[in-house]
């Protein structure tokens, strides 16, 4: 008995800690990396950081999911970025750094291969408000390319 109740923790323990490396409905052929390991495989990689910060009961969060999912462009610019796909309580979702200009669902946000915020790469589409949010892959697909075109140019903002 005891050793069943261990392998289903255990089991348990992996789906959880593997949640977001699934993708969480944006994609498990993306390569997502945990937040504990994205700035170190930055670094040893040189490439910026893609952060998306979700939540499993958010509208807009579900409407985004499909669009990057079957985005063919984002999934091939997502090869030059380090991945990583917060979702609910993950790290570093909690983390005031990420709330930018505020802690509304979702974000994206991009650091530079050191895993400094780089808050100039927000969405041209949007105005001051929710700068962070991308209701659309093409929206994200603009960024990005943004990011890569210029993520070596350090602004003060």
């Amino acid at each position: 008995m005891n050793h069943i109740l261990s392998l289903t923790l255990l089991s348990t323990l992996l789906f959880l800690s593997n949640a977001n490396i699934s993708g969480a409905g944006f994609g498990a052929q993306y390569a997502w990396v945990p937040w504990s390991e994205a700035k170190t495989i930055a670094s040893n990689q040189n490439k910026p950081i893609m952060l998306i910060l979700h939540k499993s009961w958010c509208g807009a969060c579900k409407r985004l999911k499909p669009l990057v999912a079957n985005s063919k462009a984002m999934l091939d610019l997502s090869d030059n970025f380090v991945m990583v796909n917060a979702e609910d309580e993950e790290e570093p979702s909690s983390d005031p750094t990420f709330a930018l200009d505020g802690g509304y669902i979702p974000r994206i946000i991009f650091l530079d291969s050191d895993g400094d915020v780089r808050p100039e790469f927000a969405n041209k589409a949007r105005g001051d408000k929710y700068k962070y949010f991308y209701p659309s892959s093409d929206e994200i697909i603009i960024s990005m390319e943004d990011v890569l075109k210029n993520i070596n140019k350090k602004v003060e903002l």
